[in-house]
């Protein structure tokens, strides 16, 4: 089954949201290497592709 796209505005929120820090390893994002964005509730397991404050 394909991952379910996460578009360049969710990625943005959630970088921006834990300050551009990676919130698994807790090292920062440099240029041209950035943190992945994934699901904090597995899509299997019914985990979304949204925030909880974007609609």
């Amino acid at each position: 089954m394909p991952r379910p796209y996460i578009n360049g505005e969710l990625r943005r929120l959630v970088s921006d949201r834990a300050a551009h820090i990676c919130e698994y390893c807790l090292y920062p994002e440099v240029d041209g290497l950035s943190c992945l964005v994934d699901h904090v509730i597995s899509v299997k397991h019914g985990g979304s592709t949204k925030s909880e404050i974007a609609d």
